[in-house]
This record gives structure tokens, sequence and C-alpha cells, in this order.
């Protein structure tokens, strides 16, 4: 590392230096770092690739290290690989795995401000036997117009579910807000008379969050944000999917979008069809979900947290039990 560290300028290098600080356990770290030089492996590499992902939403491959390149042009790189993809009419959807053959297809649904690289680790656990099919919001990736409410994101979303499976019984899984927009589109399918099998709900939650701000509800502040960071995040919502921000903002501001559509939302008793899993970082959810919206044989705890549940291997494990399950009480009707 050079003697005089030059700090980040963006959040996105911001970002990246919080990843490498995290996998290679060195502070400080400059934007005219290389990574090799910090004593980064290949295997190092993918850690952080995998921290980035997760933490932007972004479909981010090992092409952005090529060449031993600065932080600061990793950082570019991406940004350069964003721009090219906003500008494209790219599907809200995408075939995480594509096993052909008679494997069946898993609809899921990305969180707020989440993309469809969240359900990377599930493809990677459930096997050969299901075809991970995920869904996020219009307009996070390519140039769209988003969706204003939870009922918006599933009609939208049923329109290319069913292109992709005609006919059912269909297998729905949605994280956080994902959950309510599943259950959204399981009624959907429901009212067209198809057969919904299973409904997996992973830490939806029910709670209400500040929707003056961008900050994640678990460090949410006590009082308002300023006047002109509020003005900022509302124009930002509004010209959300027109307007090409950062990535970091990128996924602050639809993850605004989703919680103001939670927000709005009353939900209803879950079908029959529905499980959902509760993690120990959310664990006052379950007394939520049991006041009247699900019966406590719909409900599991599953140790860990609300965003490390996608790439716990022990949680993602049962997952897949659960879409192996055959429920007699599926109904065709809710």
């Amino acid at each position: 590392m050079s003697a005089e560290v030059s700090a980040a300028r963006t959040p996105l290098e911001q970002v990246l230096v919080q990843a490498w600080s995290e996998v290679l356990g060195i502070e400080p770290i400059g934007r005219d770092d290389r990574f090799a030089d910090l004593g980064g492996t290949s295997l190092a590499a993918e850690r952080v690739l995998a921290i980035v992902r997760r933490r932007l939403a972004i479909d981010l491959g090992a092409e952005v290290l090529v060449g031993t390149p600065t932080l600061a042009e990793i950082a570019s790189r991406v940004q350069a690989a964003q721009r090219r993809r906003f500008g494209k009419r790219l599907p809200a959807h995408r075939r995480v795995t594509d096993p052909g053959g008679k494997a069946r297809p898993v609809h899921c649904f990305a969180g707020a401000g989440a993309g469809s690289v969240s359900f990377l680790g599930l493809a990677a656990t459930i096997g050969a036997e299901h075809a991970i099919i995920a869904y996020q919001a219009h307009g996070f990736e390519s140039r769209a117009l988003p969706a204003w409410s939870t009922a918006g994101h599933a009609r939208r979303h049923l329109r290319a579910l069913l292109r992709e499976q005609p006919a059912g019984p269909y297998l729905l899984v949605g994280h956080s807000f994902g959950g309510h927009i599943a259950v959204a589109v399981a009624r959907l399918l429901v009212a067209r008379g198809a057969r919904v099998e299973h409904v997996l709900l992973l830490d939806t939650v029910l709670k209400d969050i500040d929707t003056a701000s961008v900050a994640d509800y678990r460090a949410a502040p006590t009082a308002p944000p300023p006047v002109r960071e509020r003005l900022r995040t509302h124009a930002r919502v509004a010209l959300a999917g027109l307007v090409r921000f950062d990535p970091p903002t990128q996924q602050a501001v639809f993850w605004e979008r989703g919680i103001r559509a939670q927000n709005r939302l009353r939900p209803a008793a879950l079908p029959l069809s529905a499980t959902v899993l509760i993690t120990d970082e959310n664990a006052d959810q379950e007394r939520r979900w049991l006041a009247g919206l699900a019966d406590p044989r719909q409900i599991e705890r599953v140790p860990g947290t609300h965003l490390g549940m996608l790439s716990d291997p022990a949680v993602l494990a049962r997952v897949g039990v659960l879409l192996n399950r055959v429920d007699p009480c599926t109904e065709e009707a809710s």
C-alpha cells in the first residue's frame, strides 16, 4: 500500500474499500491501491465480488478485475458496465439457472433495492431439479418505469412469469418485500384458476418503516432527515428507472420505493400454500404474522440475519426441502 492513502471519492469506491477491508483485514485502503499488491488472492477476489453483489444488488463478474486495476479503476469499470446495461431494454427477470429438461421453475422475487443476483446462493444450493427464475423491480437495471405498488409489481411480473411457465403448478419464493409480491402474484394466479403449490416468504416483514429515510430501517434515525436530504430523496424516487444513478444510490432509491409500497400495503391472511421463514434478527415478526395473518404451522424460525439468510447454507437447504414438499393443504383457490 502506498505511504499516503488517497481516500475514496464516490459511494461506489467506499463500498469497494469496505469490501476489500473486510476480506483482507487491512486498513486503510485507498482508491489507488491494487488488490494483488495488498495480498489479495483469486479466492479472496471472489469473496469481494460476492460482497459487492450482495450489497449493491448488481451483476458483477470477474472481468472487472482483469489486468490488476486500482480500486478506482474497478469502480470506473463497474460504472461503465452499469451505464451500458441501463441503456438497453432488458427484462426485469432472468433465468439464474437453466438446467433444462424436466427442471421445475421456481419464481423468486427480490426484496426492495435488491436484484435478481440475490438468488445466486439459492440457485447453487437447490440443485438441477429446479430452474431459478429471479425477478427484480422494473427500472432497477435498465431504463423502465417502475411500479408504485405491490399490486403493480405483481401484475407486471405475472406477464413475464406466464411466458416462462404458461401452466402450473407454481412454486414462488420472495425475500423481504419480495415476499409480499410473491403472495400478490399467487393470488393473481389463483384468480386465473391456476394451482400454486407453495409460496415461501423469506423474512418478509410487517413493521412500518420510516418513508422519509433511504437508510436501512435497522439504523434509521430517531429524528427525520434534514429537509434538503428529504427533498433530494423524493426527487430521486420520482426519477427512479428513468435516470441512472451510481450503484449505491440506485440501490438506496429502489429500497426506498419498495418500502413506501410496503408501508401502503394492507396484508390479508396468507393462503394455505404459504410458509414464512423468520430469522433471529426479525424474531418479533413471528408475533405480527400470528396476529390473524398466518397459522402457527405456516411459521418457521431459522437462525441468522435478514440479508445473511440468502447465503446461509443451512437456511437455503431448508428452502430446498420446502420446495420439494408436497403439501396436501395446497389450494387452487384462496
